[in-house]
């Protein structure tokens, strides 16, 4: 009988073309959407420019409903998928990452799903719990796991509560994740207030925001690729 041959691929690659990937599909799709933004709305205002005696309110019919469009659904909806998209990024490679340490530990290959069932908690704060405590990979501060959270909590918000702030049991965190500086300024996350006052819309994210994401992601699985590197493939 033939024995199985593992060929080891160093912890970065995969994730590392991922993050890649994923950033490149951001820039397109929001390339994408400017230029059909654009194109509409040019062929808007041309049909809006051959109305005789055309006012306001042909304006608001052929213009303003294009940009309502884009502005009010297309381009926020884009940005809430893209969240949720990353999300899944890096459930899969975590867990992946965590299977290959447990493969090398020959420890249970449910441990992540373990650790979530016990403590009741999410997959970062398992994640979390599973390489300090159990690979003994200290590569992350607590400060950089809460951003993973933060991140997280958005994501769920997103999809359990609309995208409304403060309806969602995570909002404190999503609102100290909008007053987060990253690289000088914020993240690019806002929420509409009313002398101070969420007035629960749901939040706006900017493109800067998906970048901080992906900006966290990388540093994230580049760190755990280099820690497990050097503890578990001297």
């Amino acid at each position: 009988m033939s024995e199985d041959i593992f060929i080891h691929i160093p912890f970065n690659v995969y994730s590392a073309y991922a993050i890649e990937a994923a950033r490149r599909y951001v820039t397109l799709v929001e390339a994408q959407l400017s230029q059909a933004y654009s194109d509409e709305r040019s062929e808007a205002l041309q049909q809006f420019n051959s109305i005789p005696n055309r006012d306001e309110t042909d304006y608001e019919a052929y213009v303003r409903v294009v940009e309502r469009f884009y502005e009010d659904e297309y381009r926020p909806t884009l940005r809430f998928t893209c969240v949720v998209y990353f999300y899944m990024l890096f459930e899969t490679h975590v867990s992946s990452h965590v299977a290959e340490i447990q493969r090398l530990l020959q420890g249970d290959p449910k441990i992540l799903k373990n650790i979530r069932s016990k403590k009741k908690c999410g997959l970062v704060e398992a994640a979390q719990i599973y390489f300090t405590d159990h690979a003994k990979l200290a590569f992350f501060t607590n400060e950089q796991w809460l951003q993973l959270r933060e991140i997280a909590h958005v994501r769920y918000c997103i999809i359990h509560d609309a995208a409304i702030p403060c309806d969602s049991k995570y909002r404190d965190f999503i609102y100290a994740l909008e007053r987060r500086k990253w690289q000088g300024k914020p993240v690019g996350l806002h929420i509409d207030r009313c002398q101070g006052k969420d007035v629960g819309a749901q939040m706006v994210l900017e493109q800067r925001f998906l970048e901080y994401c992906l900006s966290v992601l990388e540093h994230f699985f580049h760190t755990l690729g280099t820690a497990a590197e050097a503890t578990f493939y001297k």
